[in-house]
């Protein structure tokens, strides 16, 4: 007995060993990128190509002067900060009180609103361009910041009530009956029950859509022709001429466009994780 044990606890070890080396091995591989932009963003143009691995021989933060002055990587930036909160603030608003509606009430065209919203996940962005383009252009939206805001609101507005819905059904419904009881009003229970149990979910769909937001390429270059209306997605393009491309102070574009992303999960990520595990188990 006391040898089947001891072969038991030693083949845990190994496990939780090869776990540990994988995890290891998994973060190393996924930092590294940043990493790799970060130093780069302090080489020049042939520093970074005779010495692509390496720490750089003197650190050139004039990379993140020029990205941010002659390149207009900060106008770019403040456009992406404004289409962003507006797109990730309208989606909670809709998306919280659209998924209150269908997570809490019970009406005959239920079902078939929410598989509205979800099939609205399986339609392709790229087969809605030309109805979108000729729509814009008939009611003369084009160059405005928030038809665009409109438009990427819509094409995340699907995922944010599938997730919100489902975390959504979870919550008892004895707090809701209690808070009716104690003279709550449909509004009060969504603002003062509804809401605030649903932080994790709002913060898990939170991430996706700015993620998403921040990232869109696509629809600006539709949508917008005006280059000072452009997001910092589309200003990393201006580091590449016909001629001469300046590779340090696109690294410094790129190490300045993934903070903003990269900040808001480390301070979400706990309130990003219980509403995965959340909605997986309540959903």
């Amino acid at each position: 007995m006391r040898t089947e044990r001891s072969v038991g606890a030693g083949i845990k070890k190994i496990k939780a060993v090869m776990l540990y080396s994988f995890l290891s091995l998994y973060t190393v591989i996924s930092l590294y990128p940043i990493y790799f932009a970060i130093i780069s963003s302090l080489k020049s143009n042939t520093e970074m190509f005779i010495n692509p691995f390496a720490l750089p021989k003197v650190f050139r933060f004039e990379n993140y002067k020029r990205a941010w002055e002659i390149a207009h990587v900060g106008t770019f930036f403040k456009n992406s900060v404004l289409i962003t909160l507006c797109v990730t603030t309208t989606l909670i608003i809709v998306g919280t009180m659209a998924s209150y509606i269908l997570a809490r009430f019970s009406f005959k065209l239920k079902p078939i609103v929410y598989m509205y919203f979800v099939m609205g996940m399986m339609i392709p962005v790229q087969s809605t361009i030309i109805p979108i383009a000729f729509n814009i252009g008939t009611f003369r939206l084009k160059d405005s910041l928030p038809a665009l805001i409109l438009v990427m609101t819509a094409f995340s507005i699907s995922m944010t009530v599938f997730i919100l819905t489902g975390f959504m059904k979870g919550i008892p419904k004895e707090l809701e009956e209690s808070a009716i009881i104690d003279g709550c009003n449909v509004f009060k229970v969504y603002w003062k029950i509804i809401l605030p149990m649903s932080v994790p979910a709002i913060a898990t769909a939170s991430i996706f859509n700015f993620l998403a937001a921040w990232n869109d390429l696509l629809f600006p270059l539709i949508f917008i022709s005006k280059s000072e209306l452009m997001p910092i997605s589309y200003g990393l393009l201006s580091f590449f001429g016909e001629r001469q491309s300046d590779y340090g102070g696109v690294m410094a574009a790129i190490v300045i466009t993934i903070l903003p992303p990269l900040i808001a999960y480390v301070l979400l990520q706990e309130k990003v994780q219980k509403g995965l595990t959340a909605g997986a188990v309540k959903g």
